[in-house]
């Protein structure tokens, strides 16, 4: 599979994600619509997509460290660092 179908299936999944959380906390509803703004062909850099799941990969993070992930909250920690590999790997 190419990087840039694997990177739509994954910004998919983490959009996803984000819309399953939304209501549960405000750091995922701001991620979620500033990322469904997003036109996946069209992106133009990492760096963007980074800063938009910034403070939801701290708050994730924040919630591994005290053991209190939820199922939802691992599934989306674990495609953002999926799409971190993915850009380093392919570096978009």
């Amino acid at each position: 599979m190419k990087n840039k179908e694997m990177l739509l299936q994954l910004l998919s999944k983490i959009e996803d994600s984000l819309a399953k959380l939304a209501d549960e906390n405000a750091v995922f509803g701001a991620a979620y619509t500033e990322l469904h703004k997003v036109e996946f062909n069209k992106i133009g850099s990492y760096q963007y997509l980074k800063d938009i799941l910034a403070d939801c990969y701290k708050y994730l993070i924040n919630q591994e460290n005290k053991g209190k992930l939820t199922l939802n909250e691992r599934v989306l920690l674990n495609n953002i660092d999926r799409l971190d590999d993915l850009m380093v790997e392919g570096k978009m």
